[in-house]
């Protein structure tokens, strides 16, 4: 059943239109690139897909998602919601943002991410590259095959030469990620380590990069989307 205040006040129609659980999250989504159903619920997992199959209805009512040959595309009015997000954001980094529990270091979740965070421009044209990140803590890889200007985010060994491997922990990429540890002071303590062929490896700082906004500034959904093999 809906969220409604019976209040005439902008603010409550507001809450009653992204007030649910995980509708903000949903939001985020669409406004970092997501269009398909399975890219959406990748960066929602704790989200069962009826349930967000119920809120992107709810959005679509509530004109800020129209679904136009298989996508859910954001409206005017939820590219609007753009800078309101992003210092929602900005707020909980300055008061509220602590470091991450074990519960929240999802590296799946956090690789996924990384299709519209990782700068692969400062990577070599016109060849492919193949970066391995390896979260030593929890025993986990994953595999980032940039080709033709786009990244995959590869689950198994895709079986390309692997060019770098990028070593660090989980809960370390989480907070460099999230603007809570510089990779420069991250670096320096040994908290994350290249490896690989120096022409690579040299560029990795670039790489990693990250603005604060979560892709939230850049993202404009205009691209051919992430892709994701199992």
């Amino acid at each position: 059943m809906a969220i409604t205040h019976q209040q005439y006040c902008p603010i409550s129609k507001a809450a009653e239109l992204l007030g649910e659980r995980w509708t903000l999250l949903v939001i985020r989504e669409l406004l970092i690139g997501s269009r398909k159903f399975n890219d959406i619920a990748r960066g929602v997992p704790g989200m069962s897909r009826s349930l967000l199959t119920k809120r992107l209805r709810h959005l679509e009512t509530g004109g800020l998602v129209e679904r136009l040959d298989g996508n859910y595309l954001p409206t005017d009015a939820c590219e609007a919601l753009r800078p309101t997000l992003l210092g929602l954001g900005l707020w909980a980094g300055e008061w509220i943002f602590q470091d991450p529990t074990a519960e929240e270091c999802d590296v799946r979740l956090l690789m996924w991410w990384a299709h519209s965070r990782l700068d692969i421009s400062v990577l070599p044209s016109g060849r492919r590259t193949m970066l391995m990140f390896h979260f030593t803590d929890v025993g986990k890889r994953f595999w980032v095959v940039v080709e033709q200007g786009e990244a995959s985010i590869c689950l198994t060994d895709p079986g390309f030469e692997t060019d770098a491997v990028i070593s660090t922990e989980a809960p370390t990429l989480h907070k460099i990620w999230h603007g809570r540890e510089s990779l420069q002071a991250v670096m320096k303590s040994g908290g994350i380590h290249f490896n690989g062929k120096p022409a690579i490896t040299r560029r990795l700082v670039g790489l990693l990069t990250l603005d604060a906004s979560g892709g939230l500034l850049g993202a404009s959904g205009d691209g051919p989307g992430p892709r994701l093999y199992r």
